[in-house]
C-alpha cells in the first residue's frame, strides 16, 4: 500500500494506531499472528542501508548492505512454512530514491513473490511520488493500493489542540481560533499547529513571571506565528 500526504496529517500516526488493532486482534486469536517492523528514510545514511536495517530488525544479523540485498531476497524467494507474515513500514520513502531505483524496486518486488510473507505499508508527503520520479518498472511494483491524506481543517486543527488540552482552560476560544486558521491556510500541518501553541505558551509563561500568571491570548499567537512563519536570516538581522 501507498499512503500520501503532505507533513502532519498525520500518516505514520494512523498506521501505528492500525498495526495496534491488528495486533491486539492477533492476541485475541482473531486474525493471525504477524510480524510488525519498520524503518524510515530520514534515519538512514544511504538508501542502501535499509537492507541492512530490515535485514537486523528480521534476524538480527548486521551485515553489508550488498549481502543484506542478497540475504534478503532469498529469505523472501524461498518457502518458509513456520515464517509469520512481516508487516514493514517504510516512512518517509521519498529519500529512498536512487538513481537506479534498485531499492525501491526490490522493496515493491519482493511481497509479489509467491513465498515472501510479506505486506509493505509506504509512506511518503509526495502523491505523485509513482508517477513523476519513479521507472515504469518500479511503479509497476507499487500496485493500485493507494491511500491519500488530505490536510487538515482548520475545524480538525481546533479539535486536536482541544482534545490535547483536556478541558484544561489554558488558551482563549479566540486563539485557538486564530492558530488553527492560519495553519490550515497555509499547510494543514497538525504538529506545525501544535508547535506554534507550545511557542505561544512559553511566551505567555515568560511575560507571566512578573505578573499574575494568565491563559494564552491572541497575542502570545501572533508573537509565536511570527517566530515559526518568518525566516531566520531576518530574526538574525533584528
Amino acid at each position: 500500500m501507498y499512503i500520501s500526504g503532505v507533513p502532519g496529517t498525520g500518516k505514520t500516526a494512523t498506521v501505528h494506531e492500525v498495526i495496534r488493532c491488528l495486533q491486539q486482534a492477533a492476541e485475541n486469536d482473531d486474525l493471525p499472528s504477524f510480524q510488525f517492523i519498520e524503518i524510515n528514510g530520514m534515519k538512514l545514511t544511504d538508501p542502501h542501508q535499509a537492507y541492512v536495517q530490515i535485514l537486523e530488525l528480521l534476524t538480527g544479523q548486521k551485515v553489508t548492505a550488498s549481502h543484506a540485498a542478497v540475504l534478503l531476497a532469498k529469505m523472501f524467494n524461498t518457502p518458509g512454512p513456520k515464517r509469520k507474515t512481516t508487516v514493514l513500514m517504510v516512512d518517509e520513502l521519498d529519500l529512498l530514491w536512487t538513481r537506479k531505483q534498485n531499492v525501491m524496486y526490490n522493496l515493491f518486488d519482493w511481497p509479489t513473490q509467491k513465498h515472501s510473507k510479506l505486506i509493505i505499508l509506504a509512506i511518503a508527503n509526495t502523491m505523485d511520488l509513482p508517477e513523476r520520479i519513479m521507472m515504469n518498472r518500479v511503479a509497476s511494483r507499487l500496485g493500485l493500493t493507494r491511500m491519500s491524506f488530505q490536510p487538515y481543517t482548520y475545524k480538525q486543527l481546533q479539535q486536536i489542540i482541544s482534545s490535547r488540552l483536556n478541558s484544561v482552560k489554558a488558551f482563549e476560544e479566540d486563539a485557538i481560533q486564530l492558530v488553527s486558521r492560519k495553519v490550515a491556510a497555509l499547510s494543514g500541518d497538525a504538529r506545525r499547529c501544535l508547535d506554534i501553541c507550545r511557542r505561544a505558551t512559553e511566551i505567555c509563561e515568560f511575560a507571566s513571571q512578573k505578573r499574575t500568571p494568565e491563559i494564552v491570548r491572541m497575542a502570545h499567537i501572533t508573537e509565536a506565528i511570527d517566530e515559526m512563519f518568518s525566516s531566520p536570516y531576518i530574526n538574525a538581522i533584528r
